[in-house]
């Protein structure tokens, strides 16, 4: 089987997690909750907002890292239009929580990223 270009792996267990050495973009497979469909959900993240997601009934790392494969480079790209550079800009801050917003320069389509308690890893 081929290595997987530009993605180190940070940690086998319990969560499977790669860091893409380009971008800094995570990639994580891990245990959802019980009220999911699907028992085990893997995620690409950019600055913690996800660009990729998909359920799987078991921890198959081996159609993960296949996804893995498949994507060398994660980026973000604009739902609206079809521009592919969106930036990754403002941080907003109250009190713990942090949020950070994209958007994209052509459409002004703007977007929130998930709310980050604590400071941003």
């Amino acid at each position: 089987m081929p290595r997987i270009t530009n993605w180190r792996r940070e940690s086998r267990s319990p969560t499977l997690a790669y860091r893409n050495t380009e971008t800094g973009a995570r990639a994580v497979l891990h245990r959802a909750p019980d009220s999911y469909r699907y028992k085990w959900r893997g995620a690409i993240l950019i600055d913690g907002y996800p660009v990729w997601s998909r359920g799987y009934e078991t921890k198959d790392a081996t159609s993960f890292r296949d996804e893995l494969r498949e994507r060398p480079a994660p980026d973000l790209s604009c739902p609206e239009c079809p521009n592919d550079d969106v930036r990754v800009g403002e941080k907003a801050a109250d009190g713990a929580k942090v949020q950070r917003w994209y958007d994209c320069p052509d459409c002004g389509y703007e977007a929130p990223s998930r709310i980050v308690y604590g400071a941003e890893r």
